[in-house]
């Protein structure tokens, strides 16, 4: 699988105290793209899915550091594109 056949297919908003998170559902059974609203960074969570982390972020970017800006961007485009925007 090709990192642009990774998809977001859901996107549930939720309020906290410090603004609005969100829980993006993916194409990978277990991926999920999350926000928790607390001024922090979005974020993977593949905890439920067959990959562990590493693999995730190596077959699905590859030339991206994980945790850098560019990965927050590229996770935060993914959710851009099911969104129209």
């Amino acid at each position: 699988m090709k990192a642009n056949e990774l998809k977001v297919t859901g996107v549930r908003y939720f309020e906290t105290r410090r603004g609005v998170g969100y829980e993006c559902t993916t194409n990978i059974p277990g991926a999920r793209i999350w926000n928790d609203g607390d001024g922090g960074g979005t974020y993977m969570d593949v905890i439920v899915s067959p990959y562990t982390n590493r693999d995730f972020h190596n077959t699905f970017f590859p030339n991206i550091s994980h945790g850098s800006m560019q990965y927050e961007q590229a996770l935060e485009r993914l959710i851009d594109e099911y969104e129209k925007v």
